[in-house]
């Protein structure tokens, strides 16, 4: 089987939901260099390599994780991006209700699209741990219970508060777009057009005023063809061309968790102590 017949193989829909994963996922965190300027963390060439070193090594320690801990990896990468997901859809609660507000968003992305298609989902975590799966869905069940308990909680509030009413319809709109669509067009869908699409808008509201904007789009470009071309040569070293689905799978899911960590410490830890608010 040749490469584009063993891609063929996982079905067109996953390759599209793959491939805006690819193009709009991995450089997430594009702009995490402009935020850094943003911060004040970087002001010249020094402290950008530092920066560089320190989130590149940072992603580092997570693939090394996920090599000798992977199915505790994956476990701490779900609930992580649930909560980083979520924190950035939530819009109107405080205290206990936001925290529901964010794990219902997140939460719904992540283990609804796995509850929604559970022999897909477990097939792909299959591939990303390459052992048993049980300890995962034993974490994503309880989670689950979690999840609908917080979603319940959006409900109530819609019935007493109309600004809940969009978040309720906004939850109900993507839970059937999770249900009827395959898992990872399900996860692109709101990766790429949700969660990314006010990320970086936010981002760009809030930078705009400090970085120049061409230093914005300069940065952009090499981060996003950075991730591109490790991700390229990652495929090229470990990818079985006769079946090059698992290893397509692991470099996407394990670099986004790889790249995932120092964007959230970056955009959920430096800026909340710093009291700027763009998740």
């Amino acid at each position: 089987m040749d490469l584009v017949s063993g891609l063929l193989d996982l079905g067109v829909w996953n390759l599209i939901g793959l491939a805006g994963i690819v193009l709009i996922g991995l450089p997430h965190g594009a702009l995490d260099g402009a935020v850094a300027m943003h911060l004040g963390l970087v002001d010249k060439f020094s402290t950008m390599a530092r920066f560089v070193v320190i989130y590149v090594g940072l992603a580092g320690l997570v693939v090394g994780a996920w090599i000798i801990a992977p199915s505790l990896s994956l476990i701490v990468f779900l609930t992580i991006s649930m909560l980083h997901f979520g924190a950035g859809d939530a819009r109107h609660g405080e205290g206990i209700l936001r925290f529901a507000e964010t794990l219902a968003h997140g939460g719904l992305a992540i283990v609804g699209i796995s509850q929604f298609h559970r022999s897909e989902a477990d097939e792909i975590f299959y591939y990303l741990i390459d052992q048993d799966t049980a300890i995962v869905w034993l974490a994503i069940n309880v989670l689950t219970v979690a999840v609908i308990v917080a979603i319940i909680a959006c409900v109530s509030q819609a019935a007493k508060d109309v600004k809940w009413s969009t978040t309720t319809l906004e939850l109900l709109i993507l839970g059937i777009v999770y249900a009827l669509v395959p898992p990872l067009l399900g996860f692109a869908i709101y990766f790429c057009l949700v969660h990314s699409a006010r990320h970086f808008r936010r981002i760009l509201s809030t930078i705009k005023a400090t970085v120049d904007f061409s230093n914005i789009k300069n940065q952009a470009i090499l981060f996003t063809a950075a991730s591109w071309i490790a991700a390229g040569i990652a495929f090229w070293m470990f990818a079985d061309f006769a079946d090059p689905g698992p290893t397509v799978m692991r470099i996407t899911f394990i670099g986004l968790a790889a790249l995932t960590v120092p964007h959230m410490l970056l955009i959920d830890g430096v800026m909340k102590s710093k009291q700027v608010s763009i998740t």
